[in-house]
């Protein structure tokens, strides 16, 4: 697919949402729109967060950098003074989207209001995406988050860990991804609606969309039950165990997956107790199963187990470590990794994209900016300042 025929192809959207918004970027980016990534004159904040091409630190060597803003166009202007509202307003204007984390990292938007939620330097007939970690209203509005304090006050690392351990979170940026595709979602939504839908704010809180969509509603319906640490990975044989080459992961909770397991195992007298098929029992002889479990896994092959397994209709999958990931045949044979090269990070592979479409929806047009890369670009060529304009702003810290 050409950059011409790309379904956002024409559509532009002005990013100032940061850390917290750089997946969202990244989706209309690669679906075609000109997605020009705003960083302040010091930098964006994924610039100094490894990993780092060889080890090396600096503002240009971030592989996290490199990837989040593949396909975006890159510019700076400290969006905190009051004489960045005259610039803003002139992008604005040129944009179909903004996107913008007002309180974001410390920072202030100038022109931000929160009643209503709005930016004064943006035209009514863009459309706002705020993207903050608690939302632009409430009590907690002007609270600073990290993914790992927004994973915790979600409630989703309640259930996450060892009960005789501290709960456990995931790591890094991954936590605001999820935020970031719902609301790339929220956007093309809108993008496609009438015309007097599309001039609206979208205020979207990653404290609540976690809440909302992984807190295991689908378990409290399903069965009344709220999730803890007790319950969160079920009695055996579900959870991970150690094989002899590697680690299985099994989801069996049934009476029907238990007789599945047992026949993966070869049904070995040890678990030949009827009991056991009663799945309360299980949780109450937990610790029993587990070291029988265990000691039965550890001779036997973890890739043996899953083709067998699967082909059962037993729930389970092989425990990767991210570099067997890498690794993985079935990865590399869907074209998942892309190759990008860019001045700092030289020639990697990276992530591409999740699905597979045909013809592609996506197309690799530029690799990451370089800090302040399309200042003459935007500013001289297509809003017309002088060369001497920018040199003055420049002097002064404007961008």
């Amino acid at each position: 697919m050409t950059e011409e025929t790309q379904p956002l192809a024409g559509t532009r959207v002005l990013d100032l949402s940061g850390r917290i918004g750089a997946y969202c970027g990244k989706i209309l980016a690669d679906l075609g729109a000109d997605v020009i990534n705003v960083e302040p004159p010091t930098g964006d904040r994924l610039r100094h967060v490894p990993p780092f091409r060889d080890g090396v630190r600096g503002p240009e060597s971030s592989l996290l950098f490199a990837y989040y803003h593949h396909n975006k166009r890159g510019i700076t202007v400290d969006w905190e003074r009051e004489e960045s509202r005259a610039l803003l307003e002139e992008l604005a204007a040129t944009a179909d989207v903004v996107l913008a984390s007002p309180k974001g990292e410390g920072r202030h938007l100038v022109g931000f209001a929160d009643d209503p939620p709005s930016l004064s330097w943006v035209a009514g007939h863009v459309l706002t995406c705020f993207l903050t970690p608690f939302g632009v209203t409430g009590p907690y509005r002007e609270w600073r988050a990290t993914p790992f304090t927004s994973f915790a006050m979600s409630g989703l690392m309640h259930p996450v860990g060892s009960t005789e351990g501290p709960p456990l979170a995931i790591p890094g940026q991954q936590f605001y991804d999820e935020a970031g595709l719902w609301a790339a979602f929220l956007v093309q939504t809108v993008l496609r609606s009438p015309p007097e839908i599309r001039s609206q704010v979208i205020d979207h809180s990653v404290h609540e969309v976690a809440l909302f969509h992984k807190l295991g509603t689908e378990q409290y319906v399903l069965n009344g039950r709220i999730k803890t640490r007790e319950t969160n990975f079920g009695p055996p044989p579900g959870g991970i165990w150690q094989c002899r080459d590697g680690r299985l992961d099994v989801g069996a909770h049934s009476a029907h997956h238990w007789d599945l397991f047992v026949d993966l195992m070869g049904r070995p007298e040890v678990l030949s107790d009827p009991i056991y098929r009663d799945r309360n029992m299980r949780v109450q002889l937990f610790d029993l199963l587990t070291e029988i479990i265990a000691d039965l896994m550890s001779t036997r092959s973890a890739r043996e187990l899953v083709e067998a397994g699967q082909a059962s209709g037993l729930p389970c999958a092989l425990s990767q470590t991210p570099s067997q990931f890498v690794q993985e045949e079935q990865a590399r044979t869907r074209g998942f990794f892309v190759r990008s090269t860019r001045e700092g990070t030289g020639s990697f592979d990276m992530p591409g994209p999740p699905y597979v479409a045909s013809p592609s929806l996506i197309a690799y047009r530029r690799s990451a900016p370089r800090q302040g890369e399309a200042n003459d670009e935007l500013y001289v060529n297509e809003l017309g300042h002088s060369i001497q304009e920018l040199q003055r702003w420049r002097s002064d810290g404007l961008i």
